[in-house]
């Protein structure tokens, strides 16, 4: 009668005062405990029952608590500043439907590794499955998106004792190669609010050190056999990992190889060594220079490249061998890896590097020279083509990016037209985007996530559907005075749907294509940013883009530039003649 409960294991003790308070305390020790372990950020969504939640979260020092209306734009925003954070952020909702509102983020969050920590509010169990309000079947709500789904159980001795290992066990996983997001689902009895937010004592959660895997010595030496001394391409996918762009670049030059680099690798920006890198790098493969120019092995880092003609190669000639460095995941949608490596891909190539001869005299050269008449050939036609053109604003937002920015790009015809036209710069910009599931939903909230960072100013490139995917965003963009600006590139429906087959009146009927496929929707985006409070402007002309977008921003804001949906198709259609003619 005399002890409170003890910790298992022998931990401590659990105070008679936390016991008093047992919402209160299990909130404030898991607050404290991930702050411990790094968490800097906490996206909440109003609600009654994730109180303690809210309140535990908002009074740590530590954590800077972000209010957003709307769950589903929330976990996007989370999405984008764990992105741009290169850590773990917290959500927080109340029960029910607020919870499945995450799901998107959820899934995008998986497909990308992106680690979140996904916190729902619930009732308590004896309120479920009996009709009380506001509740429905949370247990592992996302299924096998999450990497760990655990229902923690009411706030009593037991559960508060176990809360740092509950908070170190979370944080490890979603960390832990490949990194993602965990549930943790929290139920609450009544009085929700039953004391002050204060860190109850206890042990610190324990650190977790991820270890970085490389293959024996023996398997190195053998990797470094299928690609010394030969003509080797490198393939960058999207993805940053810590590290990757210096030892890739010093594998490149080691090698002499030719460098074909994702927007979202990192590897086409920055001070960097980029000799290697080719600015035109899908414009090439699509001019067929992988066949004139054939390589004899292809090292590919992570995910599938933006670029289609590229991974249709990679697809089409599995007699070529191709090594895939992908950590923890197996990312071989062409099905024509001869060899997966499971290991970091930064002292992978680092690795590599010191163990390979440079490839035969005039690999890396013949790739650079038709890299500059792809790249002279798309200036001469961007040149030649009306504006507003869809290719001439993506290579105008990519160019007057300042150093250190961020430029938060959509999953539609956005990323393609930054892939294909946006080049490669000196400047230090990273490219972010949602390129896990490659869906449109949440990219503005996303990028709003990335400038709550604060480390650099963003800028969104995106598409009018994905911007009317998501307007609350830009009511919360206003309302937070967060450094975004948002380029829409407005065609009036989904302008990627020109360049597939569907399009072909024989296809689908050109009614059914409009309404269903195109889905115009007749909005006028400067007006609506204008009624949520954002500064918005409309884009004419090539001069007036570059001056908005190398003007200081006042404040978050919204730049539209219209375009014709079919006009685009032709134009990329014509800058593709003309880099193929410049490369016969």
């Amino acid at each position: 009668m005399g002890h409170p409960p003890r910790r298992p294991g022998g931990g401590g003790w659990v105070t008679s005062a936390a016991m008093d308070h047992p919402n209160a305390t299990f909130c404030s020790s898991l607050a404290a405990s991930l702050a411990t372990l790094g968490l800097r950020h906490a996206c909440i969504s109003p609600g009654s029952r994730n109180t303690p939640l809210a309140a535990a979260f908002a009074a740590h020092p530590a954590i800077t608590d972000w209010s957003l209306h709307d769950e589903r734009s929330a976990g996007f925003f989370a999405l984008g500043l764990a992105k741009a954070e290169s850590a773990p952020v917290a959500v927080i909702s109340t029960s029910g439907t607020a919870a499945a509102e995450y799901t998107p983020a959820v899934i995008e969050a998986a497909a990308a590794g992106v680690p979140l920590l996904i916190l729902t509010a619930d009732r308590p169990p004896e309120l479920r499955a009996i009709g009380a309000p506001q509740t429905i079947d949370q247990i592992k709500l996302y299924g096998d998106a999450v990497k760990w789904f655990h229902d923690t159980g009411v706030p009593d001795g037991v559960t508060m004792a176990a809360v740092p290992g509950l908070a170190a066990h979370a944080w490890a996983t979603a960390l832990r190669p490949p990194a993602g997001p965990v549930h943790l689902n929290l139920p609450f009895r009544e009085p929700l609010a039953d004391g002050p937010p204060s860190p109850s004592p206890g042990p610190a959660p324990a650190a977790f050190l991820a270890p970085l895997p490389l293959p024996g010595d023996a398997d190195l030496a053998a990797l470094a056999e299928l690609i010394s001394g030969r003509r080797t391409l490198l393939v960058a996918g999207p993805g940053e990992e810590a590290g990757f762009v210096t030892a890739c670049a010093t594998l490149a030059a080691a090698g002499d190889f030719p460098v074909l680099a994702d927007p979202l690798s990192g590897f086409r920006h920055g001070p960097h060594p980029r000799h290697h890198a080719l600015a035109c790098g899908d414009l090439l493969v699509g001019a067929g220079m992988l066949d004139r120019l054939r390589p004899e092995a292809i090292v590919r880092f992570g995910a599938i490249p933006t670029s289609k003609p590229l991974w249709l190669w990679l697809a089409a000639h599995p007699d070529v061998p191709q090594i895939l460095v992908d950590r923890g995941r197996w990312r071989d949608a062409t099905t024509s890896a001869r060899v997966v490596v499971d290991a970091a891909a930064a002292p992978l190539a680092a690795s590599l590097a010191a163990r390979v001869a440079p490839a035969g005299a005039g690999w890396s050269d013949a790739w650079r020279e038709a890299d500059a008449a792809a790249g002279a050939a798309v200036a001469a036609g961007l040149g030649d083509l009306p504006f507003p053109n869809e290719p001439a604003v993506a290579r105008a937002v990519v160019s007057t990016m300042e150093d250190g920015a961020i430029l938060y790009v959509g999953s539609s015809m956005p990323v393609r037209d930054v892939d294909t036209f946006g080049g490669s710069t000196a400047t230090s910009l990273r490219v972010l985007g949602n390129r896990g599931a490659n869906g449109i939903d949440g990219v503005v909230s996303a990028a709003l996530g990335a400038a709550a960072a604060g480390s650099a100013p963003v800028t969104a490139l995106v598409g009018d559907v994905a911007v009317v995917h998501d307007l609350n965003a830009l009511a919360t963009t206003a309302r937070l005075g967060l450094p975004l600006t948002v380029v829409v590139i407005h065609n009036d429906g989904g302008g990627i749907f020109h360049f597939l087959q569907q399009r072909d009146p024989e296809v689908l009927a050109p009614e059914v294509f409009e309404r269903h496929l195109a889905t115009p929707h007749g909005l006028d985006l400067v007006a609506v940013a204008t009624a949520t409070g954002l500064e918005a402007q409309r884009i004419e002309t090539a001069p007036e883009l570059d001056a908005a977008l190398t003007a200081p921003p006042s404040g978050p804001r919204l730049l539209e530039v219209r375009t014709d949906r079919a006009a685009n198709a032709e134009h990329h259609r014509h800058l593709r003649e003309l880099v193929a003619a410049a490369l016969a």
